[in-house]
C-alpha cells in the first residue's frame, strides 16, 4: 500500500498533540465553535494549540464556517494556522482574496455529499490546495451519515479535477482498508475514530489504525 497522509481533526487539547507528534502525525485540525458538530472550540483555545503545533512541527488546519470574507481574515490572523478549510463555499474570487493577504496560508474547502458542487469545484480547482470530503453531514443535533458508495463518486470528480481529496466521516481500523482501495485519496481525516471518551487522542485506536494504513 502507498503512503496516506494523515490528518486528525477536532483537536481540543495539549496532550493528543503532543501524541499526535509521537506517532509522526504532520496534519492536526482545530474546529471553530461557529461550526456544527462535536469537537469544536474557541479562537483562543485554538491559537494556543495551533503554537504547540507550530512547535512540533505539526501542520495546523483551521476549519472555519464565518460567512464574512473579513471575518475569516481576522480569524485567520489572530489564530495563524498553516491552512484552512472553509465550510461555507466562498467564490474563487472571495479565495484569492484571503490568498493575497495570507501569501503562505494553504486554502481548503470542506465539501459533503450534500453541498456536492460540479461547477463550483471546477470554478475553484486553481485556487484552493486541498479539498476535505466528509462523508458526514453535521446538522445541529444530529449527525447524517453518508456511506462510501454514495459518495465514491463525487469523490472521483474531485480527483479527476486535480485536487488533492482528504476523506473523512466514520473512518475506523474496519473500513480504512476498504476506502482506500476504492479511492486512493490524497490522505485521510479522521476524528472520532481516534478519540477516548476524554476526547484525548487513544494511543490504542491510533496504533490499530496506523496498522492498517502506511501513513506519509
Amino acid at each position: 500500500m502507498s503512503k496516506i497522509n494523515l490528518k486528525i481533526c477536532g483537536i481540543t487539547n495539549k496532550a493528543s498533540i503532543v501524541r499526535a507528534h509521537q506517532n509522526n502525525v504532520k496534519s492536526l485540525g482545530f474546529a471553530s465553535n461557529n461550526l456544527n458538530g462535536p469537537n469544536t472550540t474557541n479562537d483562543k483555545n485554538i491559537k494556543k494549540l495551533i503554537k504547540e503545533c507550530n512547535y512540533y512541527k505539526i501542520e495546523s488546519v483551521l476549519l472555519t464556517k464565518f460567512y464574512s470574507i473579513d471575518e475569516i481574515i481576522n480569524q485567520v490572523d489572530f489564530t495563524k494556522p498553516k491552512t484552512i478549510s472553509c465550510s461555507y463555499h466562498f467564490s474563487k474570487n472571495e479565495l484569492l482574496k484571503i490568498k493575497r493577504v495570507f501569501k503562505r496560508l494553504r486554502i481548503g474547502v470542506s465539501i459533503n455529499p450534500e453541498n456536492f458542487n460540479k461547477k463550483y469545484i471546477e470554478s475553484i480547482r486553481k485556487v484552493v490546495d486541498v479539498i476535505y470530503f466528509d462523508m458526514n453531514v453535521y446538522k445541529k443535533e444530529s449527525i447524517k451519515k453518508y456511506s462510501l458508495k454514495k459518495s465514491i463518486n463525487q469523490i472521483q470528480f474531485i480527483k479527476d479535477k486535480n485536487i488533492p481529496v482528504y476523506i473523512g466521516g466514520g473512518i475506523d481500523k474496519k473500513n480504512v482498508s476498504n476506502i482506500l482501495k476504492h479511492t486512493s485519496p490524497f490522505g485521510l481525516d479522521i476524528s472520532r475514530g481516534l478519540k477516548n471518551n476524554r476526547n484525548l487522542i487513544s494511543q490504542e485506536k491510533l496504533k490499530d489504525l496506523l496498522n492498517q494504513i502506511s501513513i506519509g
